[in-house]
């Protein structure tokens, strides 16, 4: 599995220990994605550190279907990353964040891809 981070916060290091947490539980939260996916549509499975003692994971998607609109609580600097992104559909998204910032993980589903290490 490809991984690439893009910061949105200039802390990078404290991610690093987020990242670690997450990867011990990396099946489960690719599960998750995509079940929620499937449900609801594109968007981006949101990461909360902002309790240090936990990990709080929720589903977050571009488009509201009761609603039939953008979805109000998408948060306008990602819907904007996510709208331009251009890559394969095997690519999916982590937006990991706590109190004091947040970074985009990507990561390819597809093994033999090179997409994310160009």
């Amino acid at each position: 599995m490809d991984t690439k981070e893009v910061v949105i916060d200039d802390n990078k290091d404290r991610f690093n220990v987020y990242i670690k947490m997450i990867e011990t539980r990396i099946d489960d939260l690719i599960q998750i994605y995509i079940n929620e996916r499937k449900e609801k549509g594109v968007g981006m499975l949101f990461i909360d550190f902002c309790n240090k003692d936990k990990m709080d994971v929720m589903y977050n998607s571009l488009y509201d279907k009761e609603k039939e609109c953008v979805n109000a609580h998408f948060p306008a600097d990602l819907y904007k990353y996510l709208t331009e992104y251009k890559g394969p559909a095997s690519i999916i998204f982590f937006n990991i964040f706590d109190s004091d910032g947040n970074m985009v993980l990507t990561i390819d589903l597809d093994k033999n891809s090179k997409f994310l290490n160009k």
